[in-house]
């Protein structure tokens, strides 16, 4: 079983490796950047990001493009967005980011991640199995959520 997050923001956004770690590092967080993708403006990005959480590693599967470029994608979320009456929709101006993760520690390390790149880079997070979204709330969220999967 996998759960899937999403993140948008304005593709000048976009961060790179260093800075999203500097934004981590400056809140606490427990995560390290291994390698993070950077957005190609003419493709999708497969290669998802490792991280190391707590000394170890996590793979976080997942892809990255503008979001012109994944159609199929973007509508699904903008559709279920549009469900549960969230004002927010992703354009084709955003960067689009898909992570699917399946164990604890992937949890934890997504939760770290997305809340920097929401916080730290304007964006909008996204997630469809429980249909919650958000900015800096839901970063918050996420943040006390991961603290209950430490050490699983």
């Amino acid at each position: 079983m996998s759960v899937d997050f999403y993140v948008a923001m304005p593709a000048a956004n976009w961060p790179t490796a260093a800075v999203v770690q500097q934004c981590m590092t400056d809140r606490g967080f427990p995560v390290a950047i291994k390698r993070f993708p950077a957005l190609d403006s003419a493709g999708v990005v497969h290669d998802g990001m490792l991280v190391a959480i707590d000394g170890n590693d996590a793979y976080l599967q997942g892809e990255l493009a503008p979001a012109s470029l994944m159609p199929e994608d973007v509508k699904i979320v903008n559709d279920s967005l549009s469900k549960v009456s969230a004002s927010e929709r992703i354009t084709g101006k955003d960067a689009f980011l898909s992570i699917r993760i399946s164990t604890p520690n992937e949890m934890r390390a997504t939760a770290y991640v997305i809340s920097a790149l929401v916080v730290c880079f304007d964006g909008f997070a996204f997630e469809p199995q429980g249909n919650t979204f958000g900015r800096k709330d839901f970063a918050e969220t996420l943040i006390r959520g991961s603290e209950a999967l430490k050490g699983l």
